[in-house]
């Protein structure tokens, strides 16, 4: 099953390293709001959200993680950028949807605990969720629009 997971490419590459630090920062933040259910947590994890998938700049979380692999002295390893875009349009969606459950601060909270997990897997674990979300959502909704190119 895991042979035939595929992910978006691109030519643009980021730092491998500093994108699990990073995911490993942002499920930290996660799991202080599911903790604390501190608003400003949840609005900081949205910018930076907005700024990694709308921007060109780094975000907050993203300058952080590489401060700390540059005073561990700690080489880059070059990626993709193509899937980790994915993904972060994937914990956007998630970290907008706790954010618009202001009703609801418990759904808000688990959508949290969701969120973290997934960037525990690839922070921590190196395993992409996004990839399998884009393998068996996204793609073969798109193999169609392909076919007829």
């Amino acid at each position: 099953m895991l042979k035939d997971i595929v992910c978006p490419v691109s030519a643009e590459r980021l730092n491998k390293r500093a994108c699990r630090v990073g995911a490993t920062l942002t499920a930290a933040l996660l799991i202080v709001f599911f903790l604390t259910r501190w608003w400003p947590v949840m609005a900081f994890i949205v910018l930076d959200y907005v700024i990694r998938v709308f921007t060109s700049r780094t975000a907050p979380i993203a300058l952080l993680a590489n401060g700390i692999l540059r005073v561990l002295r700690i080489a880059p390893v070059p990626m993709d950028k193509a899937p980790k875009v994915f993904a972060w349009r994937v914990g956007f969606l998630m970290a907008a949807a706790a954010v618009a459950l202001p009703f609801s601060l418990s759904a808000s909270a688990y959508i949290a605990v969701a969120l973290a997990a997934f960037n525990i897997l690839d922070g921590v674990c190196n395993f992409c969720v996004g990839r399998i979300i884009y393998t068996y959502l996204i793609l073969p909704r798109a193999r169609p629009a392909i076919a007829e190119l």
